[in-house]
């Protein structure tokens, strides 16, 4: 199987390279990653300016290449550049959880959501640590390879898996949980940097409020989560609720 491996960190990610390091033992692995940190781009695209592409070495067991652009355009371009030739495209493994809306703006995870709506499908892969000694990305692979076939088994074009892994040691994770996308919201504050500068901080004020089965809570307690995301523009509901209103 080819696969085509990005993230949001930049191509020099830790978790990156462990990433494809594994994957590439067993399937071919080439790697389309941003020059630089891209976290929280989102969706977003580079239009109306170039894009700069390098061939990067990093390993002798895969090609890399590093895109000045967004993670959405290392996607894009990567399978344009392998001429299609992908069977499936994986992000990450990102520094800190993509859990609840942070999927909202998640580089990683959106790169996934770029390729499902152009039609592959993918698998983003997050870390939930909050600190420098949580990212042991080496026990993250040895559990993501024992689990890795069976994701794929249950990808799929019309979505994204999700996947969020507690940052414990591998032989200490209680299993792997399918999860609904939890609520969060932050204190959004933002301090004064300089004169004209400031800096948007701030911590979650509301976690483990969704139940025992959101994706919060499983990470907290031991499991790695998987929740299949989609980025359907329409609500249904709303729509078949109204599509016959007279104005």
């Amino acid at each position: 199987m080819k696969i085509l491996i990005t993230n949001d960190d930049g191509i020099f990610s830790e978790g990156l390279i462990a990433l494809a390091k594994l994957l590439s033992l067993k399937h071919k692995v080439v790697i389309y990653a941003p020059d630089g940190n891209r976290s929280g781009f989102s969706r977003s695209m580079t239009f109306h300016k170039d894009i700069t592409v390098k061939k990067v070495d990093i390993s002798d067991d895969f090609e890399s290449y590093s895109i000045s652009g967004t993670p959405c355009d290392c996607v894009k371009y990567g399978i344009y550049n392998e001429k299609g030739k992908v069977d499936l495209v994986v992000a990450g493994i990102n520094y800190g959880s993509n859990i609840a809306y942070d999927v909202v703006y998640s580089g990683t995870v959106n790169a996934c959501l770029e390729a499902s709506f152009i039609g592959y499908k993918s698998i983003a892969f997050s870390n939930a640590g909050k600190h420098d000694e949580d990212f042991d990305f080496n026990e993250n692979c040895k559990f993501i390879d024992t689990i890795f076939d069976k994701l794929v088994e249950i990808s799929s074009v019309d979505y994204v898996l999700n996947v969020n892994i507690p940052p414990i040691k591998a032989k200490d994770i209680k299993g792997t949980k399918i999860c609904r996308v939890g609520k969060r919201i932050y204190t959004d504050v933002y301090e004064k940097t300089g004169e004209n500068t400031v800096k948007l901080t701030g911590e979650p004020i509301l976690e483990s409020i969704n139940g025992t089965e959101s994706d919060d809570y499983m990470v907290e307690n031991g499991y790695v989560y998987v929740s299949p995301i989609t980025s359907s523009p329409l609500d249904e509901i709303t729509y078949n609720k109204y599509k016959d209103f007279k104005f």
